[in-house]
């Protein structure tokens, strides 16, 4: 399969830790999108579940799924960031793109 029809799959938004301030003018962080030359924020992409697992934390039963999201190659994307995929919300951990044709990210999934 191409790589042009694999990232047509799934659309994801990229995004970043931002400072702003709250009405009081009290300084805050919030999420913002990393992506802002396409109309809605999205990138393409493969999503591939690579490992899960549970364990107990704190008392309660916690899930883990560990994935690697496949984007196109773009400058600037760093492991502080998460992507956005539906409901689900995922931390990249690490970011790996030597080919500068796409970025791998290795993102983790499920953790509170």
């Amino acid at each position: 399969m191409s790589l042009a029809a694999r990232l047509s799959r799934n659309r994801i938004t990229l995004q970043v830790l931002a400072a702003g301030q709250d009405g009081a003018g009290q300084p805050i962080e919030t999420w913002a999108n990393f992506v802002t030359d396409t109309p809605d924020g999205t990138v393409g992409a493969e999503l591939r579940d690579v490992s899960g697992r549970e364990f107990v934390a704190a008392g309660a039963t916690q899930n883990e799924v560990l994935t690697t999201i496949t984007i196109r190659y773009r400058a600037g994307v760093l492991p502080k960031m998460r992507v956005l995929h539906g409901a689900d919300v995922y931390g990249i951990e690490a970011v790996l793109g030597q080919d500068r044709r796409t970025l791998a990210l290795m993102c983790s999934r499920g953790m509170a």
